[in-house]
């Protein structure tokens, strides 16, 4: 599961844009609950300094949380964590009880400025 990746949800996909076409390699199921998400941003590694729970699309850029996070706790969900405030650049997909204590091993310290949890599909 390394290099650039895609998030398909539920629905229809017959376009994965000219980088991603014939070059798709492995595929992760997301198993969580995608219902009421919640994640815990912290300002610093170990889950230090200043805290902020989330449990929707929030855009950082827009207040004080730009560019400052260093660990996340996933509590519930899965969750897309992007670069920019546009959800383009740099992305991770955080996974519940897949926490991350420091993200300058994931190469996204002090970067985060947007972030949505994934929806959940209609069901059977």
């Amino acid at each position: 599961y390394k290099g650039q990746f895609v998030v398909l949800e539920e629905g229809e996909h017959n376009f994965f844009g000219t980088d991603m076409n014939d070059k798709i390699s492995s595929l992760q199921l997301i198993t969580e609950d995608l219902h009421n998400p919640q994640i815990t941003l912290y300002q610093h590694v170990d889950y230090q300094g200043r805290s902020r729970i989330v449990r929707e699309a929030t855009n950082l850029a827009e207040g004080q949380d730009d560019d400052i996070v260093s660990s996340h706790k996933v509590q519930r969900g899965a969750w897309l964590l992007c670069e920019n405030s546009d959800g383009s650049g740099p992305q991770y997909l955080a996974r519940e009880h897949e926490d991350v204590p420091n993200y300058k091993t994931i190469n996204f310290n002090d970067k985060l400025s947007f972030l949505r949890p994934l929806r959940p599909g209609r069901g059977s």
